[in-house]
């Protein structure tokens, strides 16, 4: 038996749980090419390139299989699917058999479940593979013919993409409108009083005052008051609710404000929890958890906190996609008392960082199967030398879920005067009035997007997917669209000139509700009702089916040489950088790619071997979701 598995990291604890041969592919072993389109512009059929690289992992593979019954247990999402189809190319026609095997958590018990319910690769759902093709050649057919239009246009070297064009546009969008604001002044009336030696606050009912000899008049008749009367007194009991557990984006938005750690962070560090089987699979966005360990947590949470902690019922909550239910939230493989967070965490070899996010996971989790906070919550209607003012407080009755679980949102600030203490207070009684004072404020811009908040916008505009949002983020960092300071994001001149260029003359690309209907459309493509080359053809149709511009053809040996545009950004980066441009970049595309992109502080992928990919729709099975 030979199991087919993404990550080495992952050998030594699956093998701890099964007994089998495991080899990993490191990842995608095929791509397209790094110096040509790889795309058929008259049909959509893709051309994957076999990594040099990996070409001897890929033979070892091959010579495993034969004569074995293959589990290719790939990643459980779209992109695992891809690296499994391209193995099950490779072994088909050599190995016994072949199946599917989705792994959500590398637990014993989540290996014999995913063995249980393994199915034979021909009965997988062939959609998943459909809709990483719709993505990939649309990327690329978006990537080749637009990027090197804005670079001759804008005369740099700029990239556009499908879906980092619109993340772009947010971060312009809203440093223009900070940069545009006029902040305009208000005025607040407040008074101070007292009763039983507890001092609280009101502010005037008017709120936000724009007439400034208003407030002043406000402010002199207070002043010469010296007491206000209780005019209603009304409390009720309000409910704090918990959260849904993680989300891909939601875990990204919460490590991101609580911890202070990016996005791609994130993910790495959550890409070695769960290779070290202490967490589900965290690419997902779903909220559901198994009903096996809700029932975990409830009997960790009686024992642990006591039956008061607990909801009569265990909370239920419904996921954004539909089609997340397949899968589950990201949460702890197994239930273990808070204290021993650092020794599981430390024991599987994992550092602070990891400890950090896996007590965030954790907490999370089991705040979301606890019962809610309970306040009671006091709003007093008050009279001072005949204006009208209104007092606020909130007292925490019951801490519920927050005994495990709570986070401070951004603005939760300026509600304090609603969390203030009040005394018992009677309608109709007076009370003493201790003070009064007028603030003069101003109007605030929008607020910068954190690395938090952009992917909370790009979830909300329905832009990219669990899978991607990390990788967003890196590439509008690494394109420098935008740059982070002091945890803030700042749109650069470079992303303002390509958003006013494709504003002008690609509006499509930026248009966020279309954008939005592309990834839906791919939803479709997955589920089977919709075709991948549809949706390749819709977006070269966008460009009204524009090809790259025409370069030099192959000299000996197969290799371009640099295009004119190219052999200029070269040119001109390396008299920048004083830097003398290698023989071999002068004559190879390629590798005057590596070179330009060795002076930005990139690096490129190599790559060998041709693998030609027809484009057509496999035959549709009953499972592999």
């Amino acid at each position: 038996m030979l199991l087919v598995i993404e990550s080495p990291n992952k050998i030594k604890k699956i093998k701890s749980y099964i007994n089998a041969q495991i080899l990993a592919t490191v990842g995608h072993f095929k791509d397209l090419p790094t110096d040509a389109m790889g795309v058929d512009l008259d049909t959509y059929a893709p051309t994957f390139i076999l990594d040099k690289g990996k070409a001897d992992r890929i033979r070892q593979i091959k010579t495993a299989a034969k004569g074995q019954d293959v589990y290719i247990a790939t990643d459980p999402d779209r992109e695992g699917y891809a690296i499994g189809t391209h193995v099950f190319d490779e072994v088909r026609k050599i190995a016994t058999s072949i199946h599917r095997l989705e792994i959500h958590e590398i637990t014993q018990k989540g290996i014999d479940e995913a063995m249980k319910k393994s199915i034979p690769w021909e009965n997988t759902n062939s959609g998943l593979y459909d809709a990483f093709l719709g993505r990939r050649v649309g990327d690329r057919v978006v990537g080749y013919i637009l990027s090197p239009i804005a670079s001759n246009a804008l005369k740099g070297r700029f990239s556009v993409g499908r879906v980092q064009a619109p993340a772009v546009r947010l971060c312009v969008e809203r440093e223009r409108e900070i940069r545009t604001f006029n902040p305009e002044p208000f005025y607040v009336v407040s008074i101070t009083l007292q009763k039983d030696e507890v001092a609280f606050g009101a502010k005037h009912r008017g709120g936000n005052l724009t007439d400034k000899a208003k407030a002043e008049a406000i402010l002199l008749a207070v002043t010469a008051a010296r007491t206000a009367d209780i005019l209603k007194v009304e409390t009720k009991e309000t409910r704090q609710n918990p959260k849904a557990p993680f989300t891909t984006v939601d875990m990204q938005a919460a490590a991101s404000s609580q911890l202070k750690i990016s996005p791609e962070i994130a993910m790495r560090l959550a890409q070695q929890l769960f290779e070290a089987g202490l967490i589900s699979y965290h690419r997902t966005d779903s909220v559901r958890i198994a009903d096996e360990f809700i029932a975990d947590i409830r009997n960790h949470v009686g024992r642990s906190l006591g039956p008061s902690y607990l909801p009569k019922a265990p909370n239920s909550y419904k996921s954004k996609n539909s089609q997340a239910e397949a899968h589950e939230a990201i949460r702890p493989t197994h239930m273990h008392p808070t204290g021993d967070i650092h020794g599981v965490v430390s024991k599987e070899g994992l550092g602070v960082d990891h400890e950090r996010l896996y007590t965030l996971i954790y907490r999370r989790t089991v705040a979301s199967q606890m019962a809610a906070a309970v306040y009671d919550s006091t709003t007093v209607e008050i009279g001072c030398a005949g204006e009208p003012f209104r007092a606020t407080g909130r007292v925490m009755k019951f801490d519920g879920f927050l005994k495990v679980y709570s986070e401070v949102r951004e603005g939760d600030k300026d509600d304090e005067d609603d969390n203030q203490k009040l005394p018992p207070l009677v309608t109709g009684e007076t009370v003493e009035k201790t003070g009064q004072k007028l603030d003069e404020k101003q109007t605030k811009p929008p607020g910068r997007y954190s690395e938090a908040t952009l992917v909370k916008a790009l979830e909300k505009h329905g832009i990219g997917r669990p899978s991607t949002y990390a990788s967003i983020m890196g590439t509008i960092k690494a394109r420098n669209y935008i740059v982070i300071k002091k945890g803030k994001i700042h749109a650069t001149d470079v992303a303002e000139r390509l958003f006013d260029f494709l504003a002008k003359d690609h509006p499509w690309i930026i248009d966020l509700e279309l954008t939005k209907k592309m990834e839906s459309y791919l939803d479709k493509v997955e589920g089977g009702d919709a075709s991948w080359v549809t949706f390749v053809k819709g977006v070269h149709s966008k460009m009204k089916f524009t090809r790259p511009p025409q370069r030099a053809a192959a000299g000996p040996g197969g290799v371009y040489p640099p295009s004119p545009a190219q052999l200029k950004f070269g040119t001109d980066l390396a008299k920048k950088h004083d830097r003398e441009i290698p023989k071999e970049a002068l004559e190879s595309s390629r590798a005057m790619s590596a070179f330009i992109d060795g002076l930005l502080g990139k690096s490129t992928p190599g790559d060998a071997g041709t693998v030609k990919v027809p484009a057509k729709k496999k035959t549709r099975g009953s499972s592999g979701k």
